[in-house]
């Protein structure tokens, strides 16, 4: 196990010494960067004694180029501890100006920020809207707490117990491994059905669902495979892509990667039908009279109907303007593990936007969520997922 750890100018800094004694204890390997500011405030060869790793500070990078990616590349995860308001307002922001700030930037791993500051600083109304869009980006925040402050005052600001933030550094870890071993694969995006050259048929999809439930699977130490329709998404580091546009491509592709599986998520918007006979040419508008169509195959339950390769745990994904009732009907008819329903409405516009309310059907169990981001919503699949799993 192992943590970058990233100390910044707070006045808290002196906490770290304990902390990182006790990830010393518990035989996590610890790499630590030193802003600046941070140098002010600690004894860094005090603190090199409390760390199996090294210490880093701005001048390391002269003598290691590319160092803020490799550190974030061979880290499980980076805590910044203690964060001020500056560090999180840059990152909120996409500042770059130091190493810390680079490495965040650059990291593909799990982040989380254990703040300590005045309380007037962490109530501003321009720090908690930092915050808040860190937090609908997947960055976790762990404190801070009501308390006396080191700048004489009380208020909301002080530093989370340390013990504390030992724990939540242990579970972090862990749930970062909790896919370690586990083969997924899924499908994300729309599929296209041409009907000419120029012209194409289609179900509503952005792939932004998809793609972040294979960006936290990656996150928990799965390996990933990730089959995608055209879409205008950054795909997920750590993941297999492979990029298709048709329902029989997509199928086709499956059965290719389709080996010791062990879950399988159907998250793509498979178009429902296709045209019977493509026209190699334009056809001119004046000239169409009706579309001949014919269905499509039902990716999801020719996988699960496998009796060979069939994945282990699979799950499907319902959107109706209807009730419930059609998730469950899709879970006994696809023969699923789970169903993910989206009950689309007026209320609940999820194509193309960054929210989505979704609700986890299992054959004993529906959990509802408010609507969040997907972001959020890839989390609480991807932990339902290994409930279901683990007690199997």
């Amino acid at each position: 196990m192992k943590i970058l750890f990233i100390v910044t100018g707070s006045i808290a800094a002196s906490r770290c010494y304990e902390i990182l004694e006790r990830l010393k204890d518990h035989k996590v390997e610890v790499d630590c960067i030193i802003t600046s500011a941070a140098k002010k405030l600690i004894s860094i060869s005090k603190l090199r004694n409390n760390i199996t790793g090294k210490i880093y500070t701005d001048l390391s990078e002269n003598k290691q180029k590319m160092l803020h990616i490799n550190l974030s590349r061979k880290n499980d995860i980076i805590a910044v501890c203690p964060a001020t308001a500056n560090t999180i307002a840059k990152f909120a922001n996409g500042y770059g100006d130091n190493l810390a700030s680079n490495t965040l930037l650059a990291s593909n791993k799990p982040i989380v920020f254990i703040p300590a500051m005045n309380s007037e600083m962490w109530e501003n109304k321009i720090n908690k809207k930092n915050i808040s869009y860190l937090k609908s980006v997947g960055v976790d925040f762990f404190g801070p707490k009501i308390g006396k402050l080191k700048c004489g005052e009380y208020g909301m600001g002080r530093i989370e117990n340390t013990k504390l933030i030992f724990n939540y550094l242990i579970s972090k870890l862990k749930s970062n491994k909790k896919f370690i071993n586990k083969k997924c694969l899924i499908t994300a995006g729309p599929t296209i059905e041409n009907i000419d050259p120029i012209r194409y048929i289609a179900n509503h999809s952005s792939g932004k669902q998809g793609y972040e439930i294979a960006n936290e699977l990656s996150k928990s130490g799965a390996e990933v495979i990730l089959i995608s329709g055209p879409t205008n998404i950054q795909p997920p580091s750590n993941v297999r892509l492979f990029k298709v546009n048709t329902a029989d491509e997509m199928l086709g592709r499956i059965k290719k990667v389709n080996k010791k599986i062990d879950i399988a998520i159907f998250s793509a918007a498979v178009a429902d039908f296709k045209i019977k006979k493509r026209n190699t040419k334009k056809v001119k508008k004046e000239n169409f009279k009706s579309l001949q169509l014919k269905k499509n195959v039902d990716i999801l339950k020719t996988i699960s109907m496998l009796k060979t390769y069939r994945p282990k745990y699979i799950v499907g994904f319902s959107a109706e303007t209807g009730g419930k009732i059609n998730g469950h009907k899709k879970l006994k008819e696809k023969k699923c593990d789970m169903i993910i329903y989206n009950q689309i409405s007026d209320g609940n516009k999820v194509f193309g936007l960054d929210k989505n309310k979704i609700s986890i059907i299992t054959k004993n169990k529906v959990t509802n969520y408010p609507k969040t981001s997907k972001i959020k919503c890839a989390k609480y699949i991807v932990d339902s997922i290994y409930e279901q799993i683990r007690i199997k």
